[in-house]
């Protein structure tokens, strides 16, 4: 039962806002119904704000919900299942399992939520959760998975970083009637400060596990153990970038070869040397960066950010610098993820769109990424904008040029009155 006499509204006007908060308001509205922006990407819509993506193969994607849901999609059609794994709380993180761990055919995916725990449930099966991790004593924030053993790792609003075993063989968590509470065989805390919002593994080994979050460090982790790695020619230290280039929050982190990347609130995103833990590159933004992806085999980094763009950066010669546009969502960018030749934007304006990397990067149009077959078509709105207000325009001056009725009658009188003269 609401609240006698309580404002209850959908409409965000209906709610104090600064003069600048009602332009962006307005702004981001008239984004959104562009048909322009409508296709761009070619977006993947499931109903609610995307928090999170995951690749299953070439054809399928796992999404993590702002409605309390984990679903999954179909590239190709662009369509979600009906069925769909179900929290407490928004779906903050989801990671699938390779491709050598599955149930009845079907691959395997987490789902980690505001309600403190992690779900596993079969991709074709969202509804059969099969073992859920209980540990954690705040909202999970980010899961990783790793690459070839069935270890889970999973970060959270307690400023813990948890490790999970998952069995050897996944048939067996089918064969009960009951999801199976797993309980992490490690716990780190202590060493962050903050709360822990992203994770990565290094790509090249799946050895060491990086971990980042609001107290704007990064730290490193035996993937197998939990144990801190130890700085490389001095064991008595453990690897630690600490606070201090980042000022704020890092929301995101991927790791290459040599490098690793970071996305802050402090409106940057940084290249670090893994080695030296010193910073190569630093791509300077206007805004929050939220999300980062290093896809070095073109030698770029793509970053997204507050207001929903796309950055390309030129990384790979001389000073960095940004090379592509894309104004692909309307608010924030939630993650990125690459596969094969494409990548693929996930954002809280509740999309999901795939973008093909060779043809943003070699993209001759202009500065802005846009198709030619949708820049035809938004150079069609535009003519049909301006000759909407040029007609509207005309219309008002010849309004303001006729007489209204009593200006003609007094004019009658007048021209009567020169005639009796």
């Amino acid at each position: 039962m609401g609240i006698a006499g309580a404002n209850v509204s959908s409409d965000r006007r209906n709610f104090f806002m600064s003069s600048a908060q009602l332009d962006a308001l307005e702004k981001k509205e008239e984004l959104e119904c562009d048909p322009v922006r409508q296709k761009l990407g070619t977006p993947l819509r499931p109903g609610a704000r995307i928090l999170s993506f995951d690749l299953c193969g070439s054809d399928t994607v796992v999404l993590g919900l702002s409605s309390h849901q984990a679903k999954a999609a179909n590239l190709k059609t662009r369509e979600c299942t009906a069925a769909a794994a179900k929290h407490g709380g928004p779906v903050t993180a989801v990671a699938v399992l390779n491709e050598s761990y599955t149930v009845n055919g079907s691959r395997i995916a987490l789902s980690a939520s505001w309600d403190k725990i992690v779900k596993v449930w079969p991709v074709d099966d969202p509804q059969n959760t099969l073992a859920v991790l209980t540990g954690h004593s705040d909202f999970v924030k980010c899961v990783a998975v790793h690459p070839t053993l069935p270890i889970v790792y999973t970060g959270s609003a307690d400023k813990s970083i948890m490790f999970w075993r998952l069995p050897e063989s996944l048939e067996t968590l089918a064969q009960s009637t009951t999801p199976q509470e797993i309980a992490p065989f490690k716990t780190v805390k202590g060493q962050h400060t903050g709360q822990i919002y992203a994770m990565c593994l290094d790509p090249v080994s799946a050895q060491v596990l990086y971990s980042t979050g609001s107290d704007a460090s990064v730290r490193a982790w035996d993937s197998q153990t939990g144990v801190a790695i130890a700085t490389k020619g001095d064991e008595s230290s453990d690897w630690c970038i600490a606070r201090g280039q980042h000022k704020t929050n890092i929301f995101d982190c991927k790791a290459t070869e040599n490098t690793l990347w970071t996305a802050s609130a402090d409106n940057t995103a940084i290249g670090w040397d893994i080695e030296t833990r010193t910073t190569d590159i630093v791509l300077e933004h206007s805004t929050t960066v939220t999300a980062v992806l290093p896809i070095p085999q073109v030698g770029v980094v793509v970053t997204g950010v507050r207001d929903g763009a796309l950055y390309v950066w030129r990384v790979n010669s001389g000073v960095p610098k940004i090379i592509r546009e894309i104004n692909a969502h309307t608010d924030d960018v939630s993650c990125l993820r690459v596969a094969g030749r494409v990548f693929y934007s996930s954002g809280l304006d509740g999309t999901l769109r795939k973008w093909d990397i060779q043809s943003v990067v070699n993209f001759v149009g202009g500065f802005e990424y846009m198709p030619a077959e949708l820049q035809a078509l938004k150079d069609q709105n535009t003519s049909s904008k301006q000759g909407s207000e040029t007609l509207a325009k005309s219309s008002k001056s010849a309004n303001q040029s006729a007489l209204t009725e009593e200006e003609e009658r007094e004019l009658a009188e007048l021209m009567s009155d020169l005639d009796d003269m």
